[in-house]
């Protein structure tokens, strides 16, 4: 690409845009081979009307990229090919990943959830436990009791922080309380047991909930297994994808050599032939996993793009091109915490959505590479910022939100 740093040569970019409905948007546009933020500002709505002249300032002080990684958000995308017309644009995988399972999973888990939840289930387990803790008994059946009900309520542990999803707590809690059934039940079917066991008999009353025979307990087991074997789809779309099967994200740089690629391409060949060979009575299934094979084919070239070729002192190389955003995701993550802990309650949005350009920019002073490049060192960030000129700094400001021209201050 052509430059006009020479620190900003042979970039590939993320742009990623993060905020609620009806709410300002954060826009950050990353560096995606260092991780250097090269540009944050925040936008009125993640349209291709508000991106586009981000990208045209962008483009005026460091040329254009070799290619773009980007969500799946139509506003990004008209704005990339408006401004950078045949640029390699690429599909985050990660959420990819995420719209397909919703497609997989919004049929059925929603509504399991819910009932699973409207069973009262989890709040009568953590009375259970509470009451065990606070009785601090030393019985068998006390000791046993409390252990299940541990098991149960750490459902939460096995999705290593992720939620829906990536992660089906509720099937998760589902099969833990069917297991504690199971050996519950085996256990009270012993002689004499019954009439002491207590604790015992207070966990079969709440786990009863689920699994006696009531009206709509038998569809939420046949649910459970649907979800599950959707599940397996899922772990093998995740595999079509290079991903391997374990939390998202894996990797937050996400590049692939050519031959994962080409592996990529292979497998997605061999997803679609399966997916046709499913009996005619999975036909919901079958019509969901259609969906997905619809979008696979559609986006193969945007998923398995060919890495690009970059002039790097002088000779030309294939740089791996990165396919996903997670690194970017991340970092709003981080600014929102770090927001919690300055207010000291959830209510971040304004604040992030006011400070984030700025604290996102300032996070590049902990890189090295990019502290190098532009003071040289940090001692040397006074001499800097005493040559900047009115005019950029106004320009800073309209695009990060802070002035008066910007159509951000009424909203706030």
């Amino acid at each position: 690409m052509r430059s006009r740093k020479p620190c900003s040569a042979n970039r590939g970019r993320t742009v990623w845009g993060r905020g609620r409905r009806g709410e300002p948007r954060l826009l950050l546009y990353t560096d995606g081979w260092s991780g250097t933020v090269l540009l944050s500002a925040t936008i009125v709505a993640e349209s291709r009307i508000a991106i586009a002249p981000v990208l045209r300032r962008l483009d005026a002080l460091l040329g254009a990229p070799v290619a773009a990684v980007r969500d799946m958000s139509k506003g990004i995308d008209q704005a990339l090919r408006e401004v950078w017309p045949g640029l390699l644009i690429l599909t985050c995988h990660m959420h990819f990943l995420r719209a397909e399972e919703l497609k997989l999973f919004d049929r059925l888990y929603p509504r399991f959830r819910l009932t699973v939840n409207r069973r009262g289930v989890k709040t009568r387990l953590f009375a259970l436990r509470k009451r065990l803790h606070r009785e601090k008994g030393t019985s068998r059946e006390a000791q046993q009791t409390l252990a299940w009900v541990e098991e149960i309520l750490a459902y939460r542990k096995a999705g290593q922080g992720l939620s829906y999803p990536f992660f089906l707590a509720e099937v998760e809690f589902y099969r833990r309380c069917e297991k504690v059934w199971r050996a519950l039940r085996r256990v009270l079917s012993y002689p004499g047991r019954r009439a002491r066991g207590v604790p015992y008999r207070k966990l079969e009353e709440i786990l009863g909930r689920l699994f006696l025979s009531k009206p709509g307990n038998g569809q939420l087991t046949e649910t459970c297994v649907k979800l599950e074997e959707r599940w397996v789809w899922f772990q093998r779309l995740r595999r079509v994808l290079r991903f391997r099967n374990g939390p998202i994200p894996l990797d937050t740089e996400g590049r692939l050599p050519e031959g994962e690629l080409e592996k990529g391409r292979r497998k997605l060949d061999w997803f679609a032939g399966n997916t046709e060979r499913l009996p005619l009575s999975e036909r919901a299934l079958r019509n969901d996993l259609a969906k997905v094979v619809k979008d696979l084919k559609e986006r193969r070239e945007e998923l398995f793009a060919p890495n690009v070729v970059v002039m790097a002192r002088g000779r030309r190389v294939v740089r791996a091109v990165p396919r996903t955003t997670a690194w970017a995701e991340g970092r709003f993550r981080k600014l929102r915490r770090h927001g919690r802990r300055i207010k000291g309650n959830s209510e971040v949005e304004a604040l992030v959505q006011r400070e984030g350009p700025g604290l996102l920019l300032i996070e590049n002073l902990r890189s090295p590479r990019y502290v190098r490049c532009v003071y040289g060192n940090l001692s040397r960030q006074g001499t800097r910022f005493a040559t900047v000129t009115d005019q950029a700094l106004a320009t800073a400001k309209t695009l990060t939100g802070l002035s008066e021209d910007s159509p951000m201050v009424g909203n706030r």
